[in-house]
């Protein structure tokens, strides 16, 4: 198959594509949730399986397709269900939902506002063997296996009237409401996938992150003479690979200014600013406890930024996340191929993540719809691999479906791009929590190194300090995780 024409699986890779759909609907089948919920989840996947099955659509040749950037942003940790279950015409569900917490005793989904970022609570447990409770062999319905009782934080959501950014795009943009993260376990095993198409671990781990050696659309880009770089705040994921990726590696300031020069790569990565205890009003990657609202004001920065540089015109911005969190969702993730030593030796069993949001956003996207094709990281990559004639990455890439599948080539570009009303940053989000005096004062140190960020920091504290209080465990846990790769990105000589 020549992929750079096509785009397209072969029948045999779509074959096993449907195998995995037809096996998780099995599963549900099997479950024992209530014959409402078991009817209606079983219909989504027959859904998805009917989507699959039809053949995709025609394609452009690539050169010609009108999209010379791509702009991925990852976010952390919220679901499909938890975040965007109000998408009018999406297959989501928010109010009105029952799970049983460790007790036994049923709980009500429930709005989260006025909590924006659930201080006090428990990080909802979103490991390998988590998640594997959390879906629950098809119910769906662990969600509250681990947590404190009264602690309900897994199964709240919020709605359009609170995430500003998201119900612009919902009105002008596309949302894809079967995205679904590449493997069901934490942090680090996902973002690998948006880098790799693969990984080489389940687990973030809670030492200095090993070294990978797995190739990335980095080398692939590379290797075809395409231009490409990864811009960061407070945490450069690419140091996952040592020094190899420095070069291409930038702080985020330096992304406004190449967009408005003209300058930006023909492939983008932004990452947030990652979770750090004590720094909770710069924080805005969506992970707890970072405020929702920071993250709505982060991705629309991104998106003006982008609407007003001299390349909008044949931009494509999305934006997705790692995975679920923890936080609830009813659909029922397949599966998908993975590599001998993926299966084998690294332990992944090749069940795709519980759904996540993901957005398309530019002037070949289509106005307020929602798409409900089966996308998962490597649609993202296999979009790259089409456009530029790429060296694809891991197994799926003869099996996904490109999210170009969910573009508009059939007319002209959009040549709208409407302004958002979304606040600024929130600065007097709450300080939820220090690990301690001085671990705060190493995490300041090492997060946000610069003057502007430790003074930022300082008058948080002075805020919150009749409040601050302990992290929960497994916060200090993330948190822990957080300060160990900026360790490692320092120890490789990257700097912020």
């Amino acid at each position: 198959m020549d992929g750079h024409n096509s785009g397209k699986p072969t029948d045999l890779t779509r074959r096993r594509v449907l195998a995995g759909l037809a096996a998780s609907a099995g599963a549900v089948g099997m479950g024992g949730c209530s014959n409402q919920a078991n009817s209606s989840a079983v219909s989504a996947l027959a859904k998805a399986v009917a989507k699959s099955a039809a053949a995709p659509p025609a394609l452009p040749e690539p050169s010609s397709c009108g999209i010379d950037h791509i702009v991925v942003v990852m976010m952390e940790n919220r679901s499909f269900d938890h975040f965007l279950g109000w998408v009018p015409g999406a297959n989501g569900r928010q109010a009105g939902q029952t799970f049983h917490d460790a007790n036994g005793n049923p709980q009500q989904t429930h709005r989260l506002v006025p909590d924006w970022q659930g201080c006090g609570l428990a990080d909802p447990p979103h490991g390998y063997y988590d998640g594997r409770i959390d879906v629950n062999g098809g119910k769906m319905d662990g969600f509250l296996h681990a947590e404190s009782t009264g602690d309900t934080f897994p199964v709240g959501y919020y709605t359009a009237d609170d995430l500003p950014f998201y119900a612009g795009c919902a009105q002008k943009w596309t949302i894809c409401d079967s995205y679904h993260s590449g493997i069901l376990a934490s942090t680090q095993p996902n973002r690998m996938y948006i880098h790799c198409g693969q990984t080489d671990r389940t687990t973030t781990g809670s030492g200095l992150p090993a070294t990978s050696t797995l190739p990335t659309i980095w080398d692939a880009a590379s290797a075809a003479g395409v231009k490409a770089g990864y811009y960061f705040n407070n945490l450069p994921y690419t140091a996952i690979w040592d020094a190899k990726y420095l070069g291409i590696t930038k702080l985020y300031s330096q992304f406004a200014i190449d967009a408005a020069a003209g300058n930006l790569p023909s492939i983008s990565y932004v990452d947030p600013f990652f979770y750090e205890s004590g720094l909770d009003d710069l924080c805005n990657d969506d992970h707890p406890f970072a405020d929702v609202r920071n993250g709505q004001a982060f991705l629309n920065g991104i998106y003006d930024t982008l609407r007003s540089a001299p390349t909008w015109g044949k931009t494509l911005m999305v934006v997705c996340y790692d995975e679920w969190g923890g936080f609830f969702d009813h659909v029922v993730p397949p599966y998908m191929p993975v590599s001998g030593v993926e299966r084998n030796v690294v332990g992944n069993d090749g069940q795709l993540g519980i759904r996540v949001p993901c957005i398309l956003i530019g002037p070949r996207a289509k106005q307020g719809h929602v798409d409900s094709t089966l996308f998962e990281p490597n649609s993202i990559l296999k979009f790259m691999e089409w456009r530029w004639n790429l060296t694809p990455l891991g197994v799926r890439s003869a099996v996904t479906n490109n999210i170009a599948y969910a573009l508009d080539f059939s007319d002209s570009p959009r040549t709208d791009a409407p302004a958002f009303s979304v606040p600024a940053n929130v600065l007097n989000s709450e300080i939820c929590a220090f690990v301690s005096s001085s671990s705060n004062s190493s995490s300041g140190a090492g997060g946000a190194s610069s003057s502007s960020g430790s003074s930022t920091s300082n008058a948080a504290v002075a805020r919150n300090s009749a409040s601050s209080r302990l992290l929960t465990p497994s916060m200090a846990e993330h948190a822990h995780e957080v300060q160990m790769l900026q360790q490692k990105a320092r120890l490789a000589g990257f700097r912020w």
